[in-house]
């Protein structure tokens, strides 16, 4: 796991503005953004970012 995927989903969520659950749509439509360790999730904050600069629409369908 490294130093990659270094954020919980709560703090994720927060530094970004999102709400928990909108959260764990991104990591269901974007499995490379997490990985889950002992039932936790913990967030690439850089794959994140990507996903999130990269589509204006990510959260409409939420």
């Amino acid at each position: 796991m490294g130093d990659r995927f270094c954020l919980t989903l709560l703090e994720a969520a927060e530094m970004n503005g999102f709400t928990t659950a909108e959260m764990l749509i991104l990591v269901d439509r974007h499995a490379d953004i997490a990985v889950s360790a002992n039932g936790a999730w913990r967030i690439d904050p850089d794959a994140l970012k990507a996903v999130v600069d990269g589509s204006a629409g990510y959260l409409q369908a939420a």
